[in-house]
Order: C-alpha cells, then sequence, then structure tokens
C-alpha cells in the first residue's frame, strides 16, 4: 500500500475517534447498548459464558478504536525503519506511533470535556495500551515483511 493510502487511513481513524468524543452522552449510551446488544448475542450464540455490561464496551471501544490507530501508524512508519538502519533509529521509530497515539488519546478525553461527557484517566492509559498493542503488532508485521522480503 501506498504511502498516501496509510496517511489518509490514519485521518480517518483519528476523525472517528474524535468523532465519537464529540457525540453527546445520550447518544453515546444509546450507541454502546445497541453494539452491547449485538456482541452480547454473538456470545450466546458461540455458548461462550460472558455477560457484557455497557462499562466493558465502551472499554473495549477506547481499546480496539486506539489498536487500530497503532496498527495504521505502525504500518505507516515501520516498513522503512525496520530495514537498514542502526538499533537506535529503529528504537526511535517504534516510539513515534505510542507517542503519537498517547497524544491522541490525551486529546480524545479532552475533547470529551466539552461534551458533558468527562473525561477518564483511566481511559487515556486503555487508549495508551490499544495504542501500543497495535503498534506492536505493525512491528511485529514489518519484521516479517522485511524477513520475507531477504529471503
Amino acid at each position: 500500500m501506498k504511502k498516501r493510502t496509510f496517511l489518509i487511513l490514519l485521518i480517518l481513524v483519528v476523525a472517528f475517534i474524535w468523532g465519537h468524543s464529540l457525540i453527546p452522552l445520550t447518544s453515546s449510551a444509546e450507541e454502546s447498548l445497541s453494539v452491547m446488544r449485538i456482541l452480547q448475542k454473538a456470545l450466546d450464540v458461540l455458548h461462550i459464558p460472558i455477560t457484557l455490561t455497557d462499562h466493558i464496551v465502551r472499554k473495549l471501544a477506547h481499546f480496539t478504536e486506539h489498536a487500530v490507530l497503532g496498527l495504521v501508524m505502525g504500518l505507516y512508519i515501520y516498513p522503512k525503519s525496520v530495514a537498514d538502519i542502526s538499533r537506535r533509529r529503529r528504537l526511535i521509530c517504534a516510539l513515534i506511533p505510542v507517542a503519537v497515539g498517547f497524544m491522541i488519546g490525551f486529546l480524545d478525553e479532552t475533547i470529551q470535556l466539552f461534551t458533558g461527557r468527562g473525561a477518564s484517566i483511566t481511559d487515556v492509559w486503555i487508549d495508551f495500551a490499544g495504542v501500543v498493542t497495535g503498534a506492536g503488532a505493525a512491528f511485529v508485521i514489518a519484521l516479517l515483511m522485511t524477513r520475507k522480503k531477504r529471503e
């Protein structure tokens, strides 16, 4: 995929994240309940004995959307950074999506202060864990792609 495609995808993911932060509390709660019902039905059909709550769905949403963000940022940055550069530069490149992702999560919670939903430091850390997970997956993908090209 071209860099431009990843950049557009990155912008869309950030717009999705921040756009959901702009949704008023009542609309956000309705959306979470709708998703919870769908996920609960899927768990029931699969005979997985887990009962979801609105709280769990909201936290999973934070983690998932930021994991996608970390994955997209990582796939945008890592392919060139894992190839023929020093370990120090590779480490710096690996930290870019993590640092940017943290700031996006921090700003995400800040946006919520202006919508009456309130901000949560816990959500910032959940967002950060998602970004680290997504960026880590992207780094592994980039390493595998580099090894495959060398073979």
